[in-house]
Order: C-alpha cells, then structure tokens, then sequence
C-alpha cells in the first residue's frame, strides 16, 4: 500500500540510498536505514517504485496531501479503504507507532471526498502505470529492463 516507504514522505528531500548521488549520505542512509529502500537487498529490487514517472506521482500525491491537511501515509491508506475493488491491503510497520497510526487511518469513517479522489485520479491518468515506466533507457537496452528484467 505504501510502495516500499516511498507513499510515507520519508524519502521526499533525501533520495534512497541507492539512487542517491551523494555518496557520504547514502553511506549514512545505508548504516542507519529509514526503511526498506535504504537497504542493499530490497532497496535494488524496489525499483518500480523510485522509477520517474512514479516519482512524479509521489510528489503530486504529496501535493494533493499537503492541499487537504493530511500526510501522504494518511492519504494513501484512506484511498486503498475507500477503493471498492481493493478487498486487501498490505502494510508493513518497522515499530508500533506506524501500526497505530494505520490502524488510525484504516478507522476513520469519514471518506475522502470526491474531489480528493478526482485529484488522485488525475494524477493516475497521467501515467497509468508509473511503476513501469523509466526514463533511463536508450537504443543500447536490449530487450533489458533497468535492474535485468526481460522486456519482449
């Protein structure tokens, strides 16, 4: 429901560890992670979720967030509740707190509005499937996604 951390905000002014360009940060970020994507093994494989496209769809989502008083994590979740063709959502907490305030999310009985969900929408039209898409190819690809998946 989160994309690895990166609908929590947590990742909004320092890239991940292994996007970020900053070498002396990144080594920090990879000693003291803040989640999932500063780490070696599930950072490299959660690329899907830093790619550019989805980027720019955080940060949009970010905005809409910001617009209506709420955090991203608040955002996402309530959107995945409010969803009628999500049945299930999978969250995953590093402590108690971020439990808690899920469960929070999850409890509230008033749903987004309308208008909120026409932004989130928008954004989603935008590129339907951020996840997939990447900025960093060139004629040299060769049937090869960025981190080695086949593309036919």
């Amino acid at each position: 429901a989160l994309a690895g951390g990166m609908l929590t905000g947590k990742y909004a002014d320092t890239p991940p560890a292994i996007d970020d360009p900053d070498r002396q940060r990144s080594s920090k970020s990879l000693e003291k992670p803040r989640g999932r994507m500063d780490t070696r093994g599930w950072g490299g494989t959660l690329y899907r979720y830093r790619t550019d496209a989805a980027r720019a769809a955080i940060e949009e989502y970010a905005s809409i967030a910001k617009r209506n008083n709420m955090s991203l994590t608040e955002l996402s979740l309530r959107w995945c509740r409010q969803r009628s063709l999500i049945t299930t959502t999978l969250v995953g907490h590093t402590n108690m707190k971020q439990l808690k305030e899920s469960l929070r999310y999850f409890t509230m009985k008033e749903p987004l509005s309308e208008q909120i969900m026409w932004d989130i929408d928008v954004v989603h039209m935008k590129n339907r499937l951020p996840i997939f898409s990447n900025s960093r190819v060139g004629n040299d690809w060769y049937g090869e996604g960025i981190i080695g998946e086949p593309i036919p």
